[in-house]
C-alpha cells in the first residue's frame, strides 16, 4: 500500500514532498533532537534579525541618499562589496581556527562580539554618516565568517549522518522566509513609522538570543582531539608551520582547479551559467531597491510582497525541477532554457513601470532562477571525477566569488551614470547571451557519463604542496 500511495503521488503531493523530505524524512522531524532545537531556534531568531537590519539599512541609505540629493548607487555598492570581502579572504582561515577550538565556544562569542556591533548602526543619522554603516557592516561579516563554519562543524555532533541533509534543508528554509519576513518588517518600519532604530536594536537582541540558545546545547563543542604539544610555545610554532603548509596546499588545489575548469568541457558549462547568474544576482543586488523606490516610486512598505512572490517563484522553481522536469528533459536544455528566461524576465524588470505587475514579474524571475543552479551543480557533481571535484568546485566557488563583488561594484558606479534600469537591462542581455553560450558549450553532454574519465589532468601526490584540502562554498545572494 506505501507503494502505490507513492505512486499516486502527483502534482503538489510531489512538489510538497520536495519541499518538506529530504531522502523520505521530514525535515521538520529533526526538531525532536533538543540540542537541535537550541541551535534551529537561535538561528531563526538571528536570520530574522539580520534580514531586518539588512533590508532596514538598504531602505535608510536609500532615503537619506533621496533626501540629500545625492545618488545611492555608490553608497550601496560599496556596503555590498566590502562586505563581501571577509569570507572571501577569511572563509579558509576561519575554518583552520574553527578546526581547532571549541565550536560552541565560538558561536556563542561571535554573537556577543555581533550583538555590540550591531548597536554601532545606530549611530548613523544622515547620508554623510553611511560610512558607519559600512565599517560595523564589515566588522559583523568578519565575525560571521568565524560562527558559519563553526555552526556546519557542530551539526555532525549534535546529529546522526541521516538527520544532516534534513537539518540543512530546514535551516535553508527557515533562512529563506525569514528573509522574506525580514523584508516585510523594514519596509513597515522605514516606510510607515519612519524609523530605523527599533531594526538595529532588534537585531542587537536577536544576537544576545541566538548566545543564550546555543548555551544550552548540551554538547561540549570540542574538537576532535589532536596530538598533545607540551607548550604554549610550541602549539605557536606547530601552528605556524601548518598555516604555511596550508597557504601552500590552498595555492596547488587552486591552480590545480583552474586547469580542470578551464579544460573541461561540463567544468566550462556549468562555469559560464553560474557567472552569467552570479553577474546577474550582484547587479540586481546593488540596484534592485532603488529600482523600485526611484524608478517604480515603490513605498518602502511594499517591500514584503515583492520579496515574498520572488521568493516564493524561487521555492517552486526548485520544486519543479526536482519532481518533474528534471525527469522530461535533458540537463543541458533546462540550463540553457532556464538561464534564457531569467535573462528575458531581468529585462522585464526594467521596463515595468507597475507594483502590482512588477510582483508578477518577480515570480517569474524567481521561477526562472532556481534551476540553473540545481542542474548545473547536479550535473558537475555527476561528471566531475570525485577524487577531483572539491577542486574543480572550489577554484570555481572562487572565480564566481570574485565574479559576483567585481559585479556589485561596477552596478553601483554604472547605476550612478546610466541609471539603474539600464543596469537591469544589460544583466538580463548578459544573462541571456551566456544561456547560449553555455547551451551550446554542453552540447552534446549527457546526463549521466557512460565512463567519466579520471586521467586528464594528473593528481597531486597525497602530502605534497598540492595535496586535496576540503573546500567550503558559502556564497549567498539575494536578487
Amino acid at each position: 500500500m506505501a507503494v502505490e500511495s507513492h505512486t499516486k503521488r502527483t502534482g503538489w503531493g510531489r512538489i510538497i514532498a520536495t519541499l518538506f523530505y529530504r531522502e523520505g524524512t521530514n525535515v521538520f522531524s529533526v526538531l525532536r533532537n533538543q540540542d537541535f532545537r537550541n541551535l534551529w531556534t537561535g538561528q531563526m531568531v538571528s536570520f530574522l534579525g539580520d534580514a531586518l537590519a539588512y533590508n532596514t539599512m538598504t531602505l535608510a541609505i536609500i532615503r537619506m541618499a533621496n533626501d540629500a540629493d545625492v545618488s545611492s548607487g555608490r553608497l550601496l555598492s560599496a556596503l555590498f562589496v566590502l562586505s563581501a570581502l571577509p569570507s572571501l579572504f577569511l572563509g579558509l582561515v576561519a575554518g583552520t581556527i574553527v578546526d581547532r577550538a571549541n565550536r560552541k565556544h565560538i558561536m556563542i562569542g561571535a554573537d556577543l562580539i555581533r550583538s555590540v556591533l550591531a548597536l554601532g548602526f545606530l549611530l548613523v543619522g544622515n547620508v554623510d554618516q553611511v560610512w558607519i554603516f559600512i565599517v560595523v557592516s564589515v566588522c559583523l561579516s568578519t565575525v560571521s565568517t568565524f560562527f558559519y563554519p563553526a555552526r556546519t562543524a557542530m551539526l555532525p555532533a549534535i546529529l546522526g549522518k541521516d538527520e544532516l541533509l534534513a537539518a540543512n534543508a530546514l535551516a535553508q528554509l527557515t533562512h529563506t522566509m525569514s528573509f522574506v519576513v525580514g523584508a516585510a518588517l523594514a519596509g513597515v518600519m522605514v516606510g510607515i513609522a519612519g524609523a530605523t532604530a527599533p531594526a538595529f536594536i532588534v537585531d542587537s537582541i536577536t544576537f544576545l538570543i541566538s548566545a543564550i540558545f546555543i548555551a544550552r546545547i548540551s554538547v561540549s563543542g570540542a574538537p576532535p582531539q589532536r596530538a598533545a604539544v607540551p607548550a604554549p610555545v610550541v602549539r605557536s610554532i606547530s601552528w605556524m608551520a601548518d598555516s604555511t603548509r596550508t597557504l601552500r596546499t590552498m595555492w596547488g588545489e587552486l591552480v590545480v582547479g583552474l586547469r580542470y575548469v578551464v579544460t573541461d568541457q561540463v567544468m566550462r558549462g556549468v562555469l559560464i551559467s553560474f557567472l552569467a547568474l552570479m553577474l546577474g544576482l550582484g547587479a540586481a543586488n546593488v540596484t534592485f531597491v532603488p529600482l523600485l523606490i526611484n524608478e517604480l516610486g515603490m513605498q518602502e512598505e511594499g517591500l514584503g510582497l515583492i520579496r515574498f512572490s520572488q521568493t516564493l517563484g524561487i521555492v517552486l522553481g526548485s520544486a519543479l525541477v526536482s519532481t518533474s522536469l528534471a525527469q522530461r528533459h535533458k540537463a543541458r536544455d533546462l540550463i540553457g532554457l532556464s538561464m534564457l528566461a531569467f535573462g528575458v524576465t531581468t529585462m522585464i524588470v526594467s521596463v515595468v513601470t507597475s507594483y502590482a505587475l512588477m510582483v508578477a514579474v518577480l515570480f517569474a524571475v524567481g521561477l526562472a532562477l532556481s534551476p540553473p543552479q540545481i542542474v548545473a551543480s547536479t550535473l558537475m557533481q555527476r561528471h566531475v571525477p570525485s577524487a577531483k571535484l572539491g577542486r574543480a568546485s572550489g577554484a570555481q566557488g572562487t572565480i564566481v566569488n570574485v565574479a559576483n563583488i567585481a559585479s556589485m561594484g561596477a552596478a553601483g558606479l554604472l547605476m550612478d551614470e546610466i541609471g539603474a534600469r539600464e543596469v537591469f537591462m544589460g544583466s538580463g542581455l548578459l544573462i541571456f547571451g551566456a544561456g547560449i553560450v553555455s547551451w551550446l558549450v554542453l552540447r552534446g553532454v549527457e546526463d549521466v557519463p557512460d565512463d567519466p574519465e579520471t586521467d586528464e589532468i594528473p593528481l597531486p601526490a597525497e602530502g605534497t604542496a598540492e595535496g586535496p584540502v576540503p573546500v567550503v562554498n558559502t556564497t549567498e545572494a539575494h536578487p
